[in-house]
């Protein structure tokens, strides 16, 4: 009989959905439990919740203590929040009560940068407990950092690389036309970025696991929010932008070590952008190009990416890791290709 690894998800919005959908489709995935705080969704049957004209037999939980202790489960899979001071209470409920957990929290792609202390005290109790934590996603988590590092397996010698990508936001949901700016006045964008509601979180972490993997030891790192402003007049289901105010957003970080530029991260999301794609240029021996036209579909690779990783996450060493940490992950996962590889030793850190 296969292997099943029982599942609690904490957080259905739109990223938690989209994992559950995902889940729901695996053979080898079992969902025992679901957590939500918000009103329209607890106390309600999951089914019901996310849309599929079935019931599941469970009930939408507002009580994540009582489930996480109650439910016996592998997995807690949580999309909450991209910022890990807001998601460490509900971490640390899952790591206490004895659950893996996988994450879609930006910064926990690569914590140890920005929320040393919290990183910290996160891998003492999952290791003191026996489990294991990890932030994944698609971006911070894969195009921006992880897929740049793997493409670097052919080189004698890597001098620099630079990752871009362009996001169309008007075939995506309102939470990232929001997150962008969209439909605000040029001054509005930049009080907005100055308070931090505006922005993508993960391009300082992808940074640092770009440059922490590679070695290099950084001498300067800078980062820019710019507006990107309409130039003709929008319509989407939610937002009517007019000519001139902002249709989106372009983010830039740049790193120098040794007085010359080793990581660029150019990420734009706007209405209509042109060409949209996802591009890594490694000038290294030998050099490599490589563009993805149309770009990676940002909640559907993310969804997939955290049930892709549940058998491994469940296979790892406990800590907190990183997804630098764990062995190449493909699809083929569902279908039980770990099973083949002897012991933990293929799960050791780079």
């Amino acid at each position: 009989m296969q292997e099943k690894f029982r599942t609690i998800h904490y957080g259905i919005g739109a990223i938690g959905s989209e994992v559950l959908k995902v889940a729901l489709q695996r053979q080898d995935i079992q969902v025992v439990g679901a957590i939500d705080t918000h009103p329209a969704k607890a106390g309600r049957e999951l089914g019901e919740v996310l849309g599929l004209g079935r019931n599941l037999g469970i009930t939408v939980s507002y009580d994540a203590e009582s489930l996480l202790r109650e439910i016996s489960a592998d997995v807690v899979v949580q999309a909450t929040n991209s910022h890990l001071m807001s998601a460490y209470p509900q971490l640390t409920q899952a790591v206490t009560g004895e659950k893996n957990v996988i994450s879609s929290c930006e910064e926990l792609s690569y914590p140890w940068v920005g929320q040393g202390e919290l990183a910290r005290k996160l891998d003492r109790r999952a290791k003191e407990i026996g489990v294991t934590v990890l932030g994944a996603g698609v971006n911070p988590g894969f195009v921006m950092d992880v897929l740049p590092l793997v493409l670097t397996s052919p080189c004698q010698e890597v001098r620099s690389m630079t990752v871009t990508r362009v996001v169309d936001t008007s075939t995506q949901r309102l939470q990232l036309q929001v997150k962008t700016g969209t439909g605000l006045s040029p001054t509005e964008f930049r009080f907005r970025v100055s308070d931090g509601s505006i922005g993508h979180v993960g391009i300082k972490e992808s940074l640092f696991m770009i440059a922490e993997t590679m070695g290099w030891q950084l001498d300067e790192v800078k980062e820019s929010i710019e507006p990107v402003l309409a130039n003709r007049r929008w319509e989407t289901d939610t937002f009517i932008v007019e000519k001139g105010r902002v249709a989106g957003m372009r983010q830039t970080a740049v790193a120098t070590a040794g007085n010359r530029e080793v990581i660029r991260l150019e990420l734009q999301m706007s209405l209509g952008a042109e060409r949209p794609h996802d591009s890594i240029v490694i000038d290294g021996k030998p050099p490599i190009k490589l563009t993805i036209a149309g770009g990676i579909q940002g909640d559907q690779a993310t969804a997939a990416i955290m049930v892709n990783l549940i058998p491994a996450v469940v296979k790892a060493r406990p800590g907190l890791l990183t997804m630098r940490d764990l062995p190449f992950i493909p699809w083929w996962s569902a279908r039980g290709w770990w099973k083949e590889v002897p012991g933990d030793e293929h799960l050791r850190v780079l």
